[in-house]
């Protein structure tokens, strides 16, 4: 009888147990579809052709330039703010358009927001893998996080899709490979680089450094040594 009586109670708490998770995960559906629902309708209240693209771009790159220009921490991250609300506005105008995504992806990449950065730039780069903007400041994130050899993968590929003639990006690739201990290729870079631009004064001594790193470490000049 006392065995008959626990049997039943523990198919009693399993029931009631049941029924508060069933509960449970119905409300949690039920929230899920209240907050879809209410994203949808925010969406759908704005009507973006009301805005005039060209102005809202101008806007946005003006308040991007001014958070890139000033040392103020709270100045720039309200510019950041107000511009990423721009190009928003801008990348619902014309959904193939890599532009405001780019510039969304950077901002998020200012603002130290990896996940959010890296969703825009392959976002873009799933759009057109040779688009070469986007392959650069992707290059730039991995570059400031110090992942160089993911840096020098997309460094490469805006190259090899459109900034074959850009002094920056063949400066960058030099030194990655300096830093690799590459110095060889590291020069090859850096003098491309001064070719494109003959001012860049960093470049012609860190050539010549290079160049008698390049030379010590030869097998002729140990030979003379030895002799």
């Amino acid at each position: 009888m006392i065995q008959q009586q626990n049997h039943h109670s523990r198919i009693c708490k399993f029931l009631f147990a049941l029924v508060l998770f069933g509960t449970i995960v119905c409300q949690s559906f039920s929230f899920q579809n209240v907050y879809a629902k209410a994203d949808e309708e925010k969406n759908l209240s704005v009507d973006y052709s009301k805005f005039n693209k060209e102005t809202t771009k101008n806007n946005a790159d003006t308040l991007f330039q001014s958070a890139l220009a000033t040392d103020d921490k709270e100045a720039q991250t309200q510019y950041l703010k107000n511009a990423a609300s721009q190009y928003y506005i801008l990348s619902n105008f014309d959904k193939g358009d890599s532009y405001p995504c780019i510039q969304l992806a950077r901002i998020y990449d200012l603002q130290k927001n990896d996940a959010y950065a890296k969703a825009y730039f392959y976002r873009v780069l799933g759009l057109n893998y040779k688009d070469t903007d986007a392959n650069f400041y992707f290059a730039e994130f991995y570059y400031t996080r110090k992942q160089y050899k993911k840096a020098l993968e997309y460094y490469h590929n805006a190259l090899n899709y459109g900034r074959k003639e850009d002094a920056t990006t063949m400066k960058k690739i030099g030194k990655i490979y300096e830093r690799f201990g590459d110095i060889p290729r590291a020069n090859t870079y850096y003098k491309k680089s001064l070719e494109l631009n003959p001012q860049d004064d960093e470049l012609s001594g860190k050539i010549n450094e290079n160049a008698v790193k390049e030379y010590e470490s030869s097998g002729y000049y140990k030979r003379r040594l030895r002799n």
